[in-house]
């Protein structure tokens, strides 16, 4: 019996001891350690984001299932403008643990024209995101991070919104299994110096307290190969990859920063 005790004690010590890793691991993920500060003699980040716009982009994508709702093609909300501007580019700042306050919102996501709006979203962590569906049709929402499954529901016509909490930071990918083309982003934030490139490829980034930071741009790839089963009708696509660029920046008090990408 005190062997058997033994055994179990210490099997329960190494049960916590697991437990508490992974309770660690998910709190570094979920916690943030960001500060609120007044920010004296803060500066702009400024820049755009352009692309060659020769370059050979999918202007739009055959849908081939619903198209008395979805159409018979869908539109590439990623692709440049005439002169290369890039919209729906998500430029940050990595690791900044202080500054301006980062109030909560609510977010919405919405399934119409058989297409995620917005494409791309920025969000804090902790605030709700309302997903709804618009279309006459059948759709889910199925939301990964690093490809990990985090929420697949279904919404049929007609349904109620529902209401989301995602708590890890980071991109999230949104699909619809029913209409493969579908693709939304949204990136969880827990600070608020994330911001989106507008029509025009602009960006700005206000009150930066100064320092040395880590700028970030990430944008999706429209980039996809069209996959058809033996009748020739697509059964899913395969996208290329997204596109990620790092730069080293300096912020002096007062003192604007400009930072232009060029993108491939």
């Amino acid at each position: 019996m005190k062997t058997l005790s033994i055994f179990g004690i210490i099997f329960l010590c190494f049960l916590t001891s697991a437990c508490g890793k992974k309770q660690q691991e998910e709190e570094a993920v979920y916690s943030s350690s960001y500060k609120v500060i007044p920010v004296k003699d803060g500066a702009t980040i400024r820049g755009k984001v352009k692309t060659d716009p020769s370059g050979n982009f999918l202007s739009v994508i055959e849908t081939q299932k619903d198209q008395d709702v979805c159409g018979k093609s869908h539109p590439n909300p990623g692709k440049p403008n005439s002169d290369g501007a890039l919209p729906n580019c998500i430029v940050g700042i990595e690791h900044i643990t202080e500054g301006k306050d980062f109030a909560k919102h609510e977010y919405a996501l919405d399934q119409r024209g058989c297409d995620f709006q917005p494409h791309v979203q920025i969000a804090r962590i902790g605030s709700p995101i309302v997903v709804s569906n618009s279309d006459k049709a059948l759709h889910n929402y199925h939301i990964t991070r690093n490809g990990e499954t985090l929420i697949n529901e279904a919404q049929p016509e007609g349904a109620p919104a529902r209401e989301v909490e995602l708590k890890q930071k980071g991109l999230h990918v949104v699909t619809c299994d029913v209409h493969p083309w579908m693709r939304g982003y949204i990136w969880m934030a827990d600070h608020p110096y994330y911001t989106l490139t507008d029509a025009s490829g602009a960006f700005a980034l206000s009150d930066v307290p100064p320092g040395k930071y880590k700028l970030t741009l990430w944008r999706d790839s429209w980039s996809a190969e069209e996959v058809k089963n033996a009748k020739g009708v697509i059964d899913s696509y395969k996208w290329g990859k997204d596109i990620v660029k790092e730069q080293e920046i300096t912020v002096e008090a007062g003192k604007d920063v400009v930072v232009d990408f060029t993108l491939p």
